[in-house]
């Protein structure tokens, strides 16, 4: 990378720290600093719950499987498009109306106070390796690709998403991934123009011609119909109950208004799991054209594909943009750690610091007590991903699909099947969550200690052993169905008890239900200081501005014209959409002084 590249990365990572104090000013109660006091607009929220899942594994590992396997890789996005799609035909709305400012607490209403401890604490634990895995693949990229030492990188990041969250809660962590989301889509939008564009692909019509796997006949060079058919049904699954628990799924729209609001952010994000990845994948694709053997050219890497995006950024992306890219993929994953450090934070201290240690704990101490849990995790986070960087042979595809449907998924259904079905007693719900994880621990076992690998090679196909790739993606099915299979046995089996539960809970249960299906009516349960639209849409104007603005000095690098135009073409683009937030912000305070005249 050039000096410039360098530059537009060191201003990038202020501009995010920024976003902490900017943000500090909007947390009055621990509400507002949890969950933004259940104010955002929707449309900050849906762009936060769609970055959320559009991670820097995306252009790493992502990259990778579509760099291999070409449009096959869709089939997750796909995957996640049904899925959202079904959180806004059954579930979105509930979840709002569930009214509370974290998911725990709902669990707590659903299923008790014990059930509320646990679900709290075991998560907790579990997704300490989520937030490590994400600070390890930035330092898998940036070490492996640009030759940059791995532990510097962890700890910078590491250091801006721990004070961004810290200082600015809820509102830097969601209403700041709007902007993020700007440099991801205005990059990826850029890279899939020049790929298009270069010389060795000819255009979409020559990408179609020289890509192998690009039609759905054409998967079957690298994997059988059947095990596609399962890995994908098995996927879907997985997906649709992770969209739709309430410990997941509800966490990322808790911060709207209502419900109606809730559906708009979820239908924000189907959106974009429809059209982007169409757009994102197009320089991973291209990447295997013009590199087809880039184990040669970064022998470094554990997995030398995982380099794919970045390969064709070096060819096509002048000086400074680069950068850009780079900071969309930082961009991608600190929205990820930035919510999910919130989300742990918020668990921490409303269900359990005021329910167990202080239960007259102040607005202002609980806010306190919330950034230092940020501060304490966050270091959590660090360690584990310095330990990640320390072992060999990683492949991040892999490895986050099995460890989501190991650690994940026995937590998640059955507070999918505790909206739905309400004759359980109230320990269905972490009895379920036992079993899951005790599965989950024999399937590792199984298949790393006790040659259950290679009795599915074999199995599948007499005359046909799996290959590699079938074999992996037939033990993330694996894993997934026998998980799921054994938790919904579990959880269904408990309704037996049903009778024996205390009319205290039966009461508790139906009130939840009775709540969670009511509509919220703004006007009665929200106090006059909660509309905060007009500051929300100056707030982010601004900061496009800003960021628009810096990216425009770009123009200043001596570059060529055509190079020169894609840097006014990135920074216009965030100027003007902050010009027009900036019109609609003075509009909508306009209109508010008006009325309460």
């Amino acid at each position: 990378m050039s000096v410039f590249d360098y530059i537009v990365i060191g201003v990038y990572l202020v501009f995010m720290l920024s976003l902490g104090p900017i943000y500090k000013s909007f947390s009055k109660t621990a509400s507002d600093f949890f969950r933004g006091g259940g104010g955002m607009l929707w449309w900050v929220v849906g762009s936060s719950a769609f970055m959320t899942q559009f991670s820097a594994w995306s252009f790493t590992g992502g990259a990778a499987k579509a760099y291999e396997t070409g449009t096959f890789f869709l089939i997750l996005f796909a995957c996640n498009a049904i899925a959202t799609l079904t959180t806004v035909l059954f579930t979105v709305a509930r979840f709002r109306q569930m009214r509370v400012i974290t998911a725990v607490e709902a669990i707590r209403k659903r299923f008790g106070n014990t059930s509320e401890q646990i679900f709290n604490w075991l998560p907790l634990f579990f997704n300490t390796f989520f937030g490590g895995i994400m600070l390890y693949t930035i330092s898998v990229f940036m070490s492996g690709v640009f030759e940059v030492p791995m532990v510097p990188i962890i700890l910078i990041l590491a250091a801006v998403t721990i004070v961004m969250t810290l200082l600015g809660g809820s509102w830097a962590a969601t209403a700041g991934d709007f902007v993020q989301m700007m440099v991801v889509l205005v990059i990826t939008f850029i890279m899939t123009g020049l790929t298009l564009g270069h010389k060795d692909i000819g255009g979409v019509s020559g990408l179609m011609e020289k890509m192998h796997a690009l039609t759905p006949s054409d998967w079957t060079l690298f994997e059988r119909p059947s095990v596609i058919i399962t890995f994908t049904i098995l996927l879907l699954i997985n997906q649709i109950i992770f969209a739709n628990s309430m410990q997941t799924g509800a966490a990322r729209y808790l911060f709207v208004k209502d419900g109606h609001d809730a559906k708009k952010a979820a239908w924000m994000s189907v959106v974009g799991f429809v059209l982007l990845p169409a757009i994102w994948i197009v320089p991973a694709i291209g990447a295997s054209i013009i590199f087809p053997d880039l184990a040669s050219m970064y022998p470094q890497l554990n997995n030398p594909n995982e380099a794919a995006y970045v390969a064709i950024a070096k060819e096509l992306l002048p000086p400074g943009l680069l950068g850009l890219l780079v900071c969309g993929i930082f961009a991608a994953s600190l929205t990820s750690m930035n919510s999910m450090l919130n989300t742990f934070s918020a668990g921490f201290v409303r269900n359990f610091w005021i329910r167990v240690v202080d239960k007259e704990t102040s607005e202002t101490k609980q806010i306190l007590v919330g950034r230092i849990f940020i501060l304490v995790y966050g270091l959590v986070w660090t360690g584990v991903a310095l330990l990640f960087s320390r072992i060999q042979g990683l492949e991040l595809f892999d490895l986050i699909l099995l460890a989501s449907a190991a650690l994940g998924l026995p937590a998640a259904l059955p507070m999918l099947y505790g909206m739905f079905v309400k004759k359980v007693p109230a320990w269905s719900g972490w009895s379920t969550m036992v079993v899951g994880f005790a599965v989950s621990v024999i399937l590792h076992f199984g298949f790393t200690e006790w040659g259950w690998l290679d009795l599915l090679r074999n199995s599948w196909d007499a005359d046909l052993p799996l290959n590699d790739r079938e074999l992996g993606d037939l033990k993330i099915a694996y894993t997934t169905g026998i998980i799921a299979a054994s938790c919904t046995v579990w959880f269904f089996f408990t309704s037996i008890f049903y009778k024996y539960s205390s009319k205290a809970y039966i009461e508790q249960v139906d009130e939840f239900v009775t709540e969670m299906n009511t509509p919220i009516n703004r006007a009665q349960e929200h106090e006059p200081e909660y509309e905060c639209d007009s500051r929300q849409y100056l707030v982010l104007a601004n900061l496009c501005l800003v960021y628009g603005g810096l990216t425009l000095l770009l123009l200043l690098v001596p570059n060529d014209l055509p190079a020169r135009m894609l840097v006014l073409a990135c920074g216009g683009i965030v100027v003007v959409v902050g010009a027009v937030l900036r019109v609609l912000g003075k509009k909508r305070a306009a209109r508010t002084a008006s009325f309460r005249k």
